[in-house]
């Protein structure tokens, strides 16, 4: 549990209070200045270990030296290739520490997304946890800081061997200073950088194939922190992220925290990927907040027994809040606020928040501005409609981005000048489709392009077909979202490049996205067809495509191939559904289960199932269906491990034949699945 040094309390002392975030300052001087207040006191917990603001003040430091003797500086961006742990946080602060933009892409981001960061910016170091694969071959690598078997304590000792074997400036004069919690900007003689300095940059998907590096001000930064203890409370927090680093909805609670001297708890990638070890961390540490994409927490309300009493605020962000979501937090969890915020990344985290939703309500609000920010709902010619027409939604004011980091095209097609700012000013065309009702809220009506939203990431369906076609025997991808079967899923259909020519196989697609794509905008299905159908104007025809997808699901469900509604293979000879558990063929067996969950046949017994089209939150069905066949033989938990047919079902046959007299497996554990973001 996140813990308080001897001779402080939990709750903030009425100095802290008196001398809460004054408006302006930066979020690194506000951090400062929480390390100065509350040096004991825990500001972040991550991965088992526990950091102190001090501690973590002392880390910052001991990262920022080694950062500025590989280069690094103001201006300059900082690339961070490491899992969530604690020397990821401590790096991001480092950055920002010195002036220079922070930019996380976790080792399992595709490799396309760490090379445009490398050609839009100018990036000084990649911090690295060992060898990376996706560095090598690049021309113009910049520095690296390995930092792999570090522990971040090894951070807090001065001149010790971590610094040593580094090379790195360990003058005990410096180290001292750091250590004190007085080496900022202000002690170093360093000035505080202006407040257009970009303070970080975050990879999104492109339209056009190549991926985009949104750049935010630290000015932006701090706009969007500021008004947040209106809306998050002023009373001491324990926050919960259930997000990556690498996801710039984690940013509005991690530096709500750290500059109002609150605590951050934050999953690592296992607890992330399973959502009832999230819930326990969160009872753990007695959450009072908890930060959430909206499709994890229906899958985590499921396991509100884990969450404890103490929390008081829930915020989803990133997706859709449903009403139906907001029914079911209110019947598990009616204590505790729910607040709906929306924003794109070009936004600065978010842009608008809607606190307090109500159950009753038929359509859930993206509420209005946070304060500072403008929105406004404009016509083609940039007028502002009235109450309840439909236009495009236009953000104004601080919270504006930089733009696009080596994109200066794009960047002028998105953020336009500002007709109602003072001159010079601009807004950012989110390509959302609003209106604002009569009490002044704002309300989500869909995109007027091809992005779309799959657990929490923003994908642009351009971007998937692009690195589709880059496939030498892929003529033309279209891809569809359907939503059909409730979770979001991507099909793709592609035409081969020589008329009649054969495609390849969906496990080679699959591993050619992977070289482009994040694991969400990866298709789940893919069709071959003869031409492409075409509407009237000559474009693809993604209703028919979309008509086609669920005439073929139509007909796998006559013919019971693929019904994910139900066991898969019920009444077929690959197992026996009776009282013996026995089966005459668990491969065949799990196989049909698997084509049943995942809606297509093409996996083959060495397969991952995440490698194959199956999300987290299909684990559910996967354990459901073979739970039914085979009874408490296989508990959910093991189905991130046992990730192949093969592998479960050799568990299954292992696990069928006679017992012991008395021994019992018990019963199988009712664990929700894993999740991805």
């Amino acid at each position: 549990m996140a813990h308080e040094t001897t001779g402080e309390t939990a709750e903030m002392t009425a100095a802290e209070k008196s001398s809460g975030p004054a408006g302006g300052a930066s979020v690194w001087a506000l951090f400062q200045r929480q390390a100065a207040l509350s040096p004991g006191r825990t500001a972040l917990v991550v991965g088992g270990t526990e950091l102190t603001y001090r501690e973590l003040d002392a880390a910052s430091a001991a990262l920022a030296r080694r950062l500025r003797s590989r280069g690094a500086s103001a201006g300059r961006v900082v690339c961070i290739r490491l899992e969530q742990n604690a020397v990821a946080v401590a790096a991001m602060l480092a950055a920002l520490r010195i002036g220079a933009a922070w930019a996380v892409v976790e080792p399992d981001q595709p490799p396309s997304r760490l090379r445009a960061l490398l050609a839009d910016t100018d990036c000084a170091v990649v911090v690295t946890s060992g060898p990376d694969a996706a560095l090598e071959g690049l021309t113009d690598i910049p520095e690296r800081l390995d930092v792999a078997g570090l522990d971040v304590r090894e951070l807090l000792e001065p001149g010790g061997t971590a610094d040593e074997a580094d090379g790195a400036d360990t003058a005990d004069t410096a180290a001292a200073a750091d250590l004190a919690g007085n080496s900022g900007p202000a002690a170093t003689g360093q000035a505080e950088p202006p407040e257009q300095t970009p303070a970080y940059i975050v990879c999104t998907s492109g339209s056009t194939g190549t991926p985009k590096g949104v750049m935010v001000s630290r000015g932006s930064l701090a706009a969007s922190i500021e008004p947040r203890p209106e809306v998050y409370g002023e009373e001491h927090a324990t926050c919960v992220m259930a997000m990556r680093l690498s996801f710039d909805g984690m940013l509005g609670g991690m530096f709500w925290s750290f500059s109002n001297g609150h605590t951050l708890v934050l999953p690592d990638d296992k607890q992330l990927k399973q959502v009832h070890e999230l819930g326990r961390l969160a009872g753990e540490h007695d959450a009072t907040h908890l930060i959430v994409v909206p499709s994890y927490y229906r899958a985590l309300l499921k396991e509100s027994r884990l969450l404890p009493e103490t929390l008081r605020l829930v915020v989803v962000a990133g997706e859709a809040c449903t009403p139906d979501l907001v029914r079911a937090h209110t019947e598990r969890l009616p204590r505790a606020v729910l607040v709906n915020e929306y924003g794109p990344t070009e936004t600065t985290i978010s842009c608008t928040v809607a606190p307090g939703l109500d159950p009753a309500w038929s359509r859930i609000p993206i509420g209005r501005p946070w304060r500072g920010a403008e929105a406004r709902v404009l016509d083609d010619r940039l007028r502002e409609v009235g109450p309840g027409v439909h236009g495009e939604l236009y953000i104004g004011g601080p919270f504006v981005a930089l733009g696009y980091a080596g994109q200066p095209g794009k960047t002028a097609e998105r953020f336009v000048a500002d007709p109602f700012g003072p001159p010079g000013a601009r807004m950012y065309r989110t390509g959302d489709i609003a209106h604002v009702d009569g009490s002044g809220s704002l309300h989500y009506h869909g995109r007027s392009d091809q992005q779309v939203k799959i657990r929490g990431a923003r994908i642009e369906l351009g971007e998937v077909e692009a690195a589709l076609e880059h496939h030498p025997a892929v003529g033309q991808a279209v891809v569809v979202c359907d939503t059909g079967a409730g979770e979001p899923r991507l099909a793709a259909f592609l035409t081969p490049v020589v008329p009649g020519g054969g495609m390849p196989a969906w496990s080679d697609l699959r591993a050619h996205c992977w070289e482009f794509l994040v694991e969400q905008a990866v298709p789940v299905l893919f069709r071959t067809l003869e031409r492409m159908p075409l509407n009237s104007s000559g474009k693809a025809d993604r209703a028919a495509l979309l008509q086609l997808l669920r005439s073929d699901a139509g007909e796998a469900d006559r013919s019971g191939t693929a019904n994910a509604g139900s066991p898969a293979g019920e009444g077929a000879s690959g197992g026996d559904a009776g009282g013996s558990g026995q089966a005459a063929d668990p491969v065949r067996g799990v196989a049909e289960i698997w084509a049943a969950v995942l809606g297509h046949d093409e996996a083959g017994p060495d397969d991952n199932f995440f490698a194959v089209g199956g999300s987290s939150l299909r684990v559910i069905d996967l354990h459901k269906q073979l739970d039914a066949r085979w009874p408490g033989v296989l508990r959910v938990g093991e189905l991130f491990d046992l990730t192949t047919v093969g592998a479960q079902a050799e568990a299954i046959t292992d696990r069928l034949g006679p017992r012991p007299d008395g021994e019992d497996d018990g019963p199988a554990e009712d664990i929700p699945a894993a999740y991805e973001l």
